[in-house]
């Protein structure tokens, strides 16, 4: 049974600003935060389109802030409760709050505890870091809670409805306090039966069946219980057929925590051609950007006369170069690639292909005025390159694109091995 009222007594927990760490706690500390800056997007070349189009053609309904598949089973779960099994609600802020509230208090049952403390350093559960203060006022919590991360997601795979979830569950309420004993009300966990009458169309708020206290419950665990795993395997395969991702969730290949996306080849042997054909273009397009983002960093320390900086990132991208070479000049496949990306985004394709062709040619000096020459054309006043105000500001080292495969990676596994003894 889903109880909700709100938890009273909640353990302390360890912030950040406030404890005073031992040695290695703060070492723990500086490695994390040097991390977050290094793995931050730097996106000066405009890119956006043609990396969407991959990611969203290959991984449908995932991001880059997703982390685990907990939440795309849990959150419909949450709507069905907050439309038929709490309060009466008056108004949409009233429908926002009350699932503000609950996403908290999934982050407090998500989270690891040790001796009263909460572990920050838990990778993937939404809101931990301000967990603390948005246990007491729910305004502190996270700016990018569960709802707004994957609720795209979730509406892609016919979770959800694909626009105004919330309203959906204002509506719901209001006819179920309108009349309490109508039969159109669904008495399961299911889904929300029709709401046609409302909207002029069929919509659905799907569950996976599973139930969960999401105000006094003490612990949640990370992994899928099987019912939750089938019941997110038969969305995506009904939502998303043909894909990437709906392949790898069958695949009879295992795939390893750490296999990087250039090295998936191997375990795509049943994949559809056509579909086989895009992941490899994405890998040249990824391995393409990834040298003109090292010339860009070299092009940026050079124009602040920073020598050292600058021969590092020339001496990186001879590396990169030579590790990519068998790929980079393969000509037919980027004219290929090209031609694939050209009604995507023309403009970026024309600079995607000069720069292509500079790097084939070994013309650096035309390599590094062109990402000079987009970046001013993508940032126009906010440009990085010569400009002062970034003097002192140290870049990242670039990462290849990689399409969101970690997090693929992720939630794959977690659907393929639910827990076996789950909740007992």
């Amino acid at each position: 049974m889903i109880v909700a009222n709100f938890m009273s007594n909640t353990p302390s927990i360890m912030q950040i600003g406030f404890v005073n760490f031992n040695t290695a706690e703060k070492k723990r500390v500086a490695k994390m935060m040097q991390l977050l800056q290094e793995s931050e997007a730097i996106e000066e070349l405009g890119i956006g389109r043609v990396r969407d189009h991959f990611s969203n053609t290959l991984f449908p309904g995932t991001s880059t802030l997703q982390h685990h598949a907990k939440y795309f089973v849990v959150l419909p779960s949450l709507y069905y409760h907050t439309a038929f099994k709490s309060r009466k609600f008056q108004n949409l802020t009233e429908v926002r709050t009350f699932i503000k509230e609950a996403e908290i208090q999934i982050t407090r049952q998500l989270a690891k505890w040790d001796n009263g403390q909460v572990n920050i350093f838990e990778k993937g559960i939404t809101g931990i870091n301000t967990l603390k203060d948005a246990l007491n006022d729910h305004t502190k919590y996270v700016k990018y809670d569960p709802a707004y991360i994957y609720g795209s997601g979730l509406a892609r795979y016919g979770i959800i409805p694909d626009t105004g979830v919330e309203r959906l569950i204002l509506e719901l309420n209001k006819k179920r306090f309108e009349d309490p004993h109508s039969n159109r009300i669904p008495k399961g966990d299911d889904l929300t039966e029709d709401a046609g009458d409302m909207t002029g169309e069929k919509q659905l708020i799907m569950t996976c069946g599973e139930t969960y206290d999401f105000f006094n419950g003490k612990t949640m665990e990370l992994s899928l219980s099987e019912k939750e795993a089938s019941f997110l395997k038969d969305r995506i395969h009904a939502s998303c057929q043909g894909s990437m991702l709906a392949y790898l969730i069958d695949s009879e290949f295992e795939i390893p925590d750490g296999i990087k996306y250039f090295d998936i080849e191997k375990i795509l042997a049943g994949l559809t051609p056509d579909v086989l054909d895009i992941y490899k273009k994405s890998v040249l397009f990824s391995k393409l950007i990834h040298l003109a983002d090292w010339r860009f960093n070299y092009r940026y320390y050079y124009s602040f006369g920073k020598s050292d900086d600058a021969e590092y990132c020339d001496k990186k991208y001879f590396e990169l170069l030579e590790e990519y070479k068998e790929d980079i000049y393969n000509q037919k496949a980027y004219e290929a690639l090209f031609d694939y990306i050209r009604s995507i985004d023309p403009m970026f394709t024309e600079f995607c292909k000069d720069c292509y062709e500079a790097i084939r040619t070994g013309d650096r000096s035309q390599l590094d005025q062109l990402v000079k020459n987009r970046e001013q054309t993508v940032k126009k006043e906010r440009s990085k390159i010569g400009n002062n105000a970034y003097r002192d500001q140290r870049r990242g080292n670039p990462d290849p694109n990689t399409f969101r495969w970690e997090t693929v990676r992720t939630m794959v596994n977690e659907i393929r091995n639910p827990k076996q003894d789950y909740g007992r």
